[in-house]
């Protein structure tokens, strides 16, 4: 069992990031914000070596997905698309969402860029990010297995 120290500065940081989410921070993010759509489902673990985030994209290609780290964020973005050209097939019902989705997560450490890991099999997304004491930014490219 490991015990965890309460940080309250980084859950004042997190509330500030969820409201900035909320409220669009600036014109250009709340442009962006209004073509996010969906927001896919994803578990956060830690190993003793990495960090690692799964995320549930069915339908989504893996070249309509992004993933990027800035300092000591997180980003998964992309968009899926509907499936059917509407002028061959009509819809009776779509319960499926589909457009742009985003998500940012605040990491808990940091992690080292130059080995960050991404697959993407059977419609979920995993992202490993090995812990290190550096710091700096990259995007990231997903490779498919399977």
């Amino acid at each position: 069992m490991t015990l965890n120290k309460w940080d309250p500065l980084k859950d004042l940081l997190n509330l500030q990031e969820t409201a900035q989410r909320i409220l669009g921070a600036s014109t250009d993010e709340g442009r962006r914000k209004r073509r996010v759509k969906w927001f896919p489902v994803v578990d956060i673990l830690e190993t003793p070596d990495a960090y690692v985030f799964r995320a549930e994209l069915p339908g989504v290609g893996k070249d309509n997905i992004s993933v990027e780290v800035h300092g000591s964020t997180l980003t998964l973005s992309g968009e899926r698309f509907i499936e059917s050209d509407p002028r061959i097939a009509v819809y009776h019902r779509i319960e499926r969402t589909h457009g742009g989705f985003e998500r940012a997560f605040t990491l808990p450490g940091q992690v080292n860029v130059d080995k960050v890991e991404a697959t993407y099999v059977d419609g979920v997304l995993e992202v490993m990010l090995p812990k290190t004491p550096e710091d700096c930014d990259r995007t990231i490219s997903i490779v498919c297995s399977g």
